[in-house]
């Protein structure tokens, strides 16, 4: 592996990102369906759309890392291989005697019925004189000899034997089919931010643009899970309208629903996990043993994760500081309401320390509430160990003094 040439590198990573864009522009296509239609990924081709009975739109996805000079892809040239390549796998589709299309009569229907489409991040190219005629062909302004002509000529004039058997398949059709089909026959170029495009598709679906990406990355990972299974069971990957909203409708009413979103994040741990204040809070009254490690890592994560979420949604808009700090004003105030009156009757430091964890259990058991959104356990939790960090409450009524 490690004696791979350069130009072998450079092919295995264009197949990899190919494989990516392809995957990327069928999540672009779900996004787009109607109802009543269904998209398909390698399955009629590497991406396919049923519009109906009547209609049904083919797509090979074509991805170069090739660049010029200044970074852009490189051009579809007029003898470009992806592009007579494409056209030989349509030309071989539409003549498949497997699929009952040996006869011409087959052929047309099948060709009438359908719309070829070759998507690209490759660039236009001006000197692309065969896709120019095919534009005025199927505008009406040029008769289809005409694009024949040209076509044999480029086989003549290549020298690249692929090339030649490509454009031989095109010209192996009859005449009738061979110009229904370069009727429909489209290039999309210059598509190179696949993913970019697959983002405004969710945000036409009503999602307001901060939560564009957490619905991009739920979409993404849903999907690809679906196909996976879907694959390794022997289905094709097809997916209706119908199955579109069934399966993932959720993604997209809980980002235009007023909950807050859960941001991703990886939280260093301090060094010094039993070194935390509210770590000591909790060793006071024997809620954690001074060696439980376990726990106290999982504490600290809930505190870390509140803190943390706390500042995104503020600075996302999400959330504005007052709706914060009122969290925090109300958790003190309902911690005050309990503490104040629970210690009354104790004796002895053993009824302290009881009191003491009875109020924290209780505490634990609440969901509290910031902005539009209650908090889970887990963040309340971390809400209750975020004020002892910070030294606004405590468990043991001598706490402040410890």
């Amino acid at each position: 592996m490690n004696n791979k040439s350069v130009a072998e590198k450079t092919s295995a990573d264009d197949k990899s990102i190919g494989f990516e864009y392809q995957y990327y522009y069928f999540l672009d296509r779900l996004l787009n369906l109607k109802s009543g239609q269904t998209v398909g990924l390698e399955v009629e081709d590497d991406v396919h759309v049923e519009m109906d009975a009547d209609l049904l739109l083919l797509f090979q996805l074509k991805h170069t890392v090739r660049k010029v000079v200044g970074g852009q892809p490189v051009a579809l040239p007029e003898l470009d291989v992806d592009f007579w390549k494409t056209i030989y796998n349509w030309s071989s589709l539409i003549s498949d005697d497997a699929l009952g299309r040996g006869q011409e009569h087959a052929q047309l229907a099948f060709v009438r019925k359908t719309e070829f489409h070759l998507v690209t991040n490759k660039s236009e190219s001006k000197g692309n004189n065969f896709l120019a005629l095919l534009g005025r062909l199927q505008i009406g302004d040029l008769d289809f000899g005409s694009v024949k002509a040209t076509a044999i000529a480029l086989s003549k004039k290549t020298s690249d034997a692929k090339i030649k058997s490509y454009i031989e398949k095109l010209l192996g059709l009859r005449d009738s089919v061979g110009e229904q089909f370069l009727r429909r026959v489209f290039v999309l170029h210059s598509l190179e931010d696949i993913v970019g495009r697959v983002k405004v598709s969710i945000r036409d679906k009503f999602v307001d643009a901060h939560r564009v990406d957490e619905v991009f990355e739920r979409l993404d990972s849903n999907v690809r899970q679906d196909n996976f299974i879907s694959i390794k069971a022997g289905k094709p990957v097809l997916v209706s309208y119908e199955q579109f909203m069934k399966k993932y409708r959720n993604v997209f009413v809980d980002a235009r629903s007023k909950s807050l979103p859960a941001p991703k994040f990886t939280p260093a741990l301090p060094d010094q996990i039993f070194s935390q204040i509210f770590i000591k809070r909790l060793i006071e009254i024997n809620a954690i043993a001074p060696s439980d490690t376990e726990s106290a890592v999982d504490y600290t994560l809930l505190k870390l994760r509140i803190a943390r979420y706390l500042e995104v949604w503020v600075q996302s808009g999400d959330l504005i500081s007052d709706e914060v700090s009122g969290l925090h004003e109300d958790v003190i105030l309902r911690w005050k309401n309990e503490f104040k009156l629970a210690f009354k009757n104790c004796m002895s430091d053993q009824e302290v320390i009881s009191e003491a964890i009875e109020i924290l259990r209780q505490f634990r058991k609440e969901r509290f509430t910031v902005g539009p959104s209650t908090l889970d356990t887990g963040l309340s939790n971390g809400e209750l160990y975020l004020l002892s960090d910070q030294k606004k409450i405590g468990w043991h009524r001598d706490w402040e003094s410890m």
